[in-house]
């Protein structure tokens, strides 16, 4: 009988420390910068969401997550294939990495066509369902300079 299943080797780019970092959304229709969003690995992973604090000229580090389940962990790969084995996410071809919580999630995607870059996405799932995955991008040096004249609150892991 023949199958259209096949089985290859594992050859996803794994979430690492070089990934840690801050990335922000865009909204497509003006080109501005939507939300901005920080992985960090403090002995466990973690996703925080720059946010207002009530004043305008203060904003700080809010930890993603809807209970007490701050650290991210690997999805399982029969986890990865359940949430992406959709039409959907049939192209482009290639494999995710994902850390997550019970609420939000990191993933990293590599494609198939190695001439294609690496791409990163917001993750949010509803129990075990994910939603359509969010594209972000990572802020590069120049916009990261722009940043620091934010004043930010630092997070305190626990």
């Amino acid at each position: 009988m023949e199958s259209n299943v096949y089985v290859f080797p594992t050859f996803g780019k794994p979430i690492t420390l070089d990934d840690q970092g801050i990335y922000y959304t865009l909204n497509t229709s003006s080109g501005k910068i939507h939300s901005v969003f920080q992985l960090v690995y403090e002995d466990d992973w973690y996703l925080c969401k720059l946010q207002n604090d009530g004043t305008e000229e203060e904003a700080r580090w809010a930890v993603m997550t809807e209970s007490a389940d701050y650290t991210l962990s690997s999805m399982t790969t029969d986890e990865i294939r359940r949430s992406f084995a959709k039409p959907e996410y049939a192209e482009p071809k290639g494999a995710w990495q994902v850390l997550r919580n019970s609420k939000f999630g990191f993933g990293k995607f590599t494609p198939l066509d190695e001439a294609a870059p690496l791409s990163y996405a917001m993750l949010l799932f509803s129990g075990n369902e994910m939603r359509m995955p969010m594209l972000v991008h990572k802020v590069e040096q120049g916009m990261l300079e722009m940043l620091e004249d934010v004043p930010m609150q630092e997070v305190e892991f626990a």
